[in-house]
């Protein structure tokens, strides 16, 4: 993967607590802000699956019986295994 370079402008604030947590961590400016921006893609692809599943539940809820269902399987599972 080839890396590319980005100039940012940033509050001081934002940028103060960067060189804390760089020197906290020991490591460099770039790894820290490529860790920062990985974590953030992250939650977002979360947050899109978390919506997709939300959405695709209220499309087509489980039935109470089919809970119920694997509620019991889960129980007798345990009950073999222990």
């Amino acid at each position: 993967m080839s890396k590319l370079r980005l100039t940012v402008t940033i509050p001081q604030e934002e940028y103060e607590r960067i060189e804390e947590e760089k020197k906290k961590k020991s490591v460099s400016r770039s790894a820290l802000v490529q860790e920062i921006i990985k974590f953030f893609f992250a939650k977002e692809d979360e947050q899109v699956r978390i919506k997709k599943y939300i959405d695709g539940y209220k499309r087509i809820p489980e039935k109470t019986n089919y809970i119920a269902q694997l509620e019991q399987v889960q129980f007798e599972t345990l009950d073999k295994e222990f």
